[in-house]
């Protein structure tokens, strides 16, 4: 019999770790627009304060650090409370498979009855899955468990980078360019970094580029131009 963690490969875990895979592209897109976004409203509010750029080059690099630490632990933290969620089913289903396989079997055949299929049908069908791995059938048609991380780290890692990568944007502007253009620079910038970024979005899920692309960049500007006023209004 499978250990979970054999189970969990056989549900295409390995597959999600991929950066071929849709869902794990379009999560770091998201996590590369939180790091150019909120980077970019601590670069705004600073240069509406009046700091100057050496204080802008800081703060944007502590935002870069922090925030990139702070989302590759939450990340963490939730696939692994996944990871030992799935564990613990896959342990329990075992559990009762051992002690009781022909009530586990009558219970498998109901679950497909339920779906609509015939009595005699659902049985065989339920057979066939049960002689070929009892535990994959039972896990997949009583709980549904979907593909869950490689380990926490295969998510964790590149969310940080993934938000270390977009902070770096409204950096880099911050960086080269002069004092006087420092602020409609980075809205420039950043800007068009999230049309790229919408880009990707919208190939990567075949959904509306229109609709993507307005709303990064109706989010994106309401968090600079918030920033930009409480910095010109704590100026005062």
């Amino acid at each position: 019999m499978r250990t979970p963690a054999q189970w969990l490969t056989t549900l295409g875990v390995a597959s999600v770790g991929r950066t071929r895979d849709p869902t794990f592209v379009r999560a770091r897109v998201v996590d590369t627009n939180d790091g150019i976004i909120a980077t970019a409203g601590i670069v705004e509010g600073f240069a509406g304060a009046g700091a100057t750029g050496k204080t802008i080059v800081i703060a944007a690099i502590f935002a870069m650090v922090a925030g990139g630490v702070s989302l590759a632990g939450a990340k963490y933290s939730e696939a692994a409370a996944e990871l030992e969620a799935a564990q613990a089913v896959i342990d329990e289903e075992r559990r009762q498979l051992e002690f009781s396989p022909q009530e586990e079997l009558d219970e498998l055949v109901a679950l497909y009855e339920r779906k609509g299929l015939s009595t005699p049908l659902a049985r065989q069908v339920a057979l066939e899955l049960t002689a070929k791995d009892p535990l994959a059938a039972h896990v997949d048609a009583e709980h549904g468990l979907g593909p869950l991380p490689r380990s926490p780290l295969a998510t964790a890692v590149p969310a940080g980078l993934a938000f270390a990568a977009g902070s770096g944007v409204p950096l880099v502007i911050v960086l080269v360019a002069p004092d006087a253009w420092r602020i409609p620079a980075t809205f420039t910038a950043v800007l068009a970094s999230l049309a790229v970024t919408s880009v990707v979005m919208a190939r990567t899920s075949r959904t509306s580029l229109a609709r993507i692309l307005t709303r990064s960049l109706v989010i994106g500007t309401s968090a600079m131009l918030l920033s930009l006023a409480g910095g010109l209004l704590f100026s005062r």
